[in-house]
């Protein structure tokens, strides 16, 4: 790793985003949660995306690929290895073809909705009240009732940072039906980095997909616990049990139940909230217990849907 941080202080001219030393984690996930990171870069430029690529090549470190950090708990304890936010880097969003849209895998959902309700880009909706970035949302194949990503998802582009070839490469893939499950693409590899998505919309009246959105946004402030810092939803829906997540919690009796300053949520169960300083540790010992609990007492394997970097 030492070597790594000489090699990037020798061409820290060349590169244009942000590098930040003993990063604190916390700061970069909706749980407000987490120890430091040894480094934190953030890139600007495709040719910081090729800058790393060298840098990695040369020597060999660990690395995180972080969005916006919605579906993510952090460890207590410090990432030694590089974290690289994709923050600022493919955010636009285009029409390029009649019917479909290229965005950029850093682009927010809210983003996403927002320019969707004033064009009328339908059939996006589904995507109401998932936080954090449109390439996280291809990675776990998001969703809610209305549909996952893999509905509507056409094609996906993405770069490898340790792949051994002597330039970055970029990929492409035009989605068939066996590259998504439930909660899961099967497509990306480790250190893949998504840069664009195409989406397919259908033409829509924006004063009425504005009134969906808007009913939706409301749905979820009304059901689940915004006020507090969490990952949203936990644990994957049981599909093969007929129940979903929340309601195996409350058939545990957890609705409520508190660790430390972790909370399962009293407004919805398959949400565990940080009331203010919770650790790490603190949340690990709740979704040990739930799945614990479920295993003994109904006979239900639960898995998580919160992505944990020990």
């Amino acid at each position: 790793m030492d070597s790594f941080l000489r090699e990037l202080s020798r061409v820290s001219s060349r590169f244009s985003g942000q590098v930040e030393l003993n990063a604190d984690l916390s700061k970069a996930a909706y749980y407000r949660i987490g120890g430091r990171a040894r480094v934190m870069i953030t890139p600007r430029e495709f040719s910081d995306l090729e800058l790393l690529h060298e840098l990695f090549l040369q020597n060999p470190v660990p690395y995180f690929i972080l969005g916006w950090g919605s579906n993510l708990l952090f460890s207590d304890e410090n990432y030694e290895g590089v974290m690289i936010r994709m923050k600022h880097l493919f955010t636009g969003i285009e029409e390029v073809g009649e019917g479909v849209l290229r965005v950029g895998a850093s682009v927010g959902a809210n983003v996403l909705l927002r320019v969707a309700s004033e064009k009328g880009y339908g059939g996006l909706a589904r995507f109401t009240g998932i936080p954090g970035s449109i390439g996280g949302m291809v990675a776990m194949n998001a969703g809610t009732h209305l549909g996952e990503m893999s509905g509507v998802i056409r094609k996906s582009e993405w770069v490898n940072l340790g792949e051994p070839a002597e330039r970055l490469v970029l990929h492409s893939r035009i989605h068939g039906a066996n590259d998504f499950s439930y909660r899961k693409n099967h497509f990306l590899k480790p250190g893949d980095l998504l840069t664009h998505i195409e989406l397919s919309y259908q033409r829509e009246e924006p004063a009425q997909l504005k009134a969906e959105i808007d009913s939706l946004y409301q749905r979820r402030k009304a059901t689940q616990p915004v006020e507090y810092p969490s990952c949203g939803s936990v644990f994957m829906n049981p599909k093969e049990t007929g129940l979903r997540a929340w309601e195996v919690v409350e058939k545990l009796g957890l609705r409520g139940h508190r660790i430390g300053n972790a909370q399962i949520s009293e407004k919805h169960p398959n949400f565990i909230v940080n009331l203010g300083g919770a650790k790490s540790a603190e949340v690990r010992s709740l979704i040990d217990l739930v799945k614990t609990r479920a295993r003994s007492d109904l006979g239900i394997e639960l898995h998580e849907e919160v992505r944990i970097l020990p």
